[in-house]
């Protein structure tokens, strides 16, 4: 089971849906007023976007950790991949917004 998910793959994509559910969460538990559009509009408004997409990479930090501790060293390389495409577009909003 374990070499199932000591996988780049997997840790790729794992990287790349956590920000995506961070980032949902606080859409649901913060503004749920606003439909999502209304939300990403707020947020480019107060200019907090990149912001906030920083924060939401976050999560990655953890289930980087994670991988390491239980030497699943290629999820963790895939989950850090995630991370730096997640900074390439961050940097690339922060440039364009």
């Amino acid at each position: 089971m374990k070499d199932k998910i000591n996988n780049l793959y997997i840790g790729l994509v794992i990287g790349l849906v956590l920000p995506l559910i961070s980032l949902l969460l606080l859409y649901i538990f913060k503004y749920e007023s606003y439909t999502f559009n209304g939300f990403i509009n707020l947020l480019k408004q107060f200019h907090i976007l990149t912001q906030v997409l920083s924060l939401s990479v976050l999560p990655n930090l953890m289930a980087f950790f994670i991988f390491i501790w239980l030497n699943m060293l290629k999820a963790a390389r895939g989950v850090l991949m995630a991370t730096f495409i997640g900074a390439f577009i961050i940097f690339g909003l922060k440039l364009i917004v």
